[in-house]
């Protein structure tokens, strides 16, 4: 049981706290020193697809705290870049770009880095707000500019995985992927949350 010192805090503050302490994910993940528990989404997703390779460039957007490019360096890989509005600590293997990937002069920079995008990969999820359509709202229109972006500057024959929610936006999400990309799939991994509405969306150009 939590115990909790701030008596201001609100009962569903309180019940995410109480589901977040209990969660064998966070508490593996925690063991094995990663920042959080989406790695292990990001996992069970390429052992399915297999798609993430070691000799191509992979672009992680929304990527602080920083779990997945964890996952990916830990793993061997060396050509990531990592973007984020937030700051993220530094991760062996990554470079990181501080801003917001659909501002131009980050897509110069990241450009820089990379003359072809092959793999974009992408956990972006809005702070929640506690209004279930304004929540997927911001989140989805997010998963859309992450598509977007990855029809306008993915290399031949990459790939795309992105985040979105249940709810505003989601067929838009899914009839976006359909007609500008070549296979795409939908993915509810294991690892998420039972009550959780995230899915993710999985395209090849």
């Amino acid at each position: 049981m939590v115990k909790f010192k701030k008596k201001s805090l609100s009962g569903s503050s309180k019940r995410w706290i109480q589901r977040h302490h209990n969660d064998d994910l966070v508490n593996k993940a925690r063991k094995l020193g990663y920042r959080s528990r989406a790695i292990f989404k990001l996992e069970e997703i390429n052992n399915k697809l297999q798609f993430l390779n070691k000799n191509k460039n992979i672009l992680d957007l929304g990527a602080a705290p920083g779990s997945w490019s964890q996952y990916l360096s830990k793993q061997g890989f060396k050509n990531i870049v990592a973007v984020d509005v937030l700051e993220m600590n530094n991760v062996s293997n990554v470079k990181f770009i501080l801003g917001d990937f659909t501002n131009e002069d980050i897509k110069k920079k990241i450009f820089r880095e990379f003359k072809k995008i092959d793999i974009i990969i992408s956990d972006i999820a809005t702070n929640t707000t506690g209004n279930k359509k304004l929540d997927s709202f911001k989140t989805n229109s997010i998963c859309l500019d992450v598509l977007d972006f990855a029809t306008n500057n993915l290399g031949n024959d990459g790939y795309v995985l992105a985040k979105y929610f249940n709810g505003e936006l989601d067929k838009d999400i899914i009839e976006f992927s359909r007609n500008n990309f070549s296979k795409n799939k939908i993915i509810k991994p294991k690892s998420s949350r039972k009550d959780s509405k995230e899915m993710y969306v999985f395209a090849q150009k």
